[in-house]
């Protein structure tokens, strides 16, 4: 699909299901901007990889954290490493939101 193509998918209000749950089979991308693109990302509902993109963010964001606490690491240097995993994730997330595969 082309760029626009997938835009035009993402802006039609029927690709939106059960109070703004993205579900479109056409859209090639597991992660989505949201409505309001500045409020981050949601998953295309309709791709089979969502789920395992969203246990692997969820790894990347409690894993450090849990070892670093589980090392008795202080609380500043786990919230370091908290927004550190964060940012991962919005670099990640945003990547795979340009994807036109």
């Amino acid at each position: 699909m082309t760029r626009e193509e997938i835009e035009k998918c993402w802006k039609d209000p029927r690709n939106r299901r059960w109070g703004g749950l993205y579900y479109c089979k056409a859209d090639p991308r597991a992660i989505v901007p949201r409505r309001l693109k500045w409020m981050g990302w949601t998953v295309n509902a309709a791709r089979p990889s969502a789920i395992p993109i969203l246990l692997f963010l969820a790894a990347i964001l409690a894993v450090p954290a849990l070892i670093a606490t589980a090392n008795g690491v202080g609380s500043s240097a786990v919230r370091a490493i908290g927004a550190a995993s964060i940012a991962l994730v919005c670099l990640i997330c945003a990547y795979l939101s340009s994807r036109t595969e």
